[in-house]
C-alpha cells in the first residue's frame, strides 16, 4: 500500500461525528508535518527545543486550530516512522503549494534544525534534499536558511 493510500485510509477513517479539519488539505498539512519530524530526529537526539519549534513551526506554517496540532504531530510522528523516504511527502507539497509556501516550509525546517543551538550535518544534508526535491533553488536555500538563523521574518517569532 502506497503511503498516499494509506494518509488517504487515514483520513477517511473519522468518526461521522467528528467535525471536519480546518484546512481542508490534510495530506498536505501531514506531508509538511512529517518533513518538520524528521528534521528533529535527523540528529538522533531528542531535544525539547527542536520539539517546541516543531509545534511552533506547525502553527506559523499551517495555520491549523491548536486542537487539531496534537493530533496532527502524532500522525506525522506514525508516518515518518513508517516511511523510508521524503519523497511523498515532496510530492504532495509540490503539487499543492505555491512557491513561497514552499519557501516557508524550507524556513520552518531551518528554524527546527537551529532550535537546540546545534546544526547537525544530517539536519542540514536532509533539508538540502527537500529544497531540491520540492524544485527551489540553492540561492533560495541558503536564504531560508539565513532567515531561520537570523530571524529576519517577522512571522517566525
Amino acid at each position: 500500500m502506497s503511503v498516499l493510500n494509506r494518509l488517504q485510509a487515514i483520513f477517511n477513517k473519522t468518526p461521522d461525528t467528528a467535525p471536519p479539519k480546518s484546512t481542508g488539505q490534510p495530506n498536505i498539512d501531514l506531508a509538511c508535518a512529517a518533513l518538520l519530524v524528521e528534521v528533529a530526529r535527523a540528529d538522533f537526539a531528542h531535544d525539547p527545543r527542536e520539539t517546541e519549534a516543531t509545534l511552533k513551526a506547525i502553527r506559523r506554517v499551517l495555520k491549523i486550530k491548536e486542537t487539531d496540532i496534537s493530533e496532527l504531530l502524532s500522525e506525522a510522528d506514525a508516518e515518518v516512522e513508517e516511511g523510508t523516504s521524503v519523497f511523498p511527502h515532496t510530492s504532495l507539497i509540490n503539487e499543492h503549494c505555491s512557491r513561497e509556501q514552499k519557501y516557508d516550509i524550507l524556513v520552518a525546517m531551518w528554524q527546527v534544525a537551529f532550535a537546540d543551538g546545534n546544526l547537525d550535518k544530517y539536519e542540514e544534508h536532509l533539508i538540502r534534499r527537500v529544497a531540491g526535491l520540492i524544485h527551489l533553488d540553492h540561492s533560495e536555500f541558503i536564504q531560508a536558511k539565513i532567515a531561520a538563523r537570523d530571524g529576519d521574518n517577522p512571522d517566525l517569532a
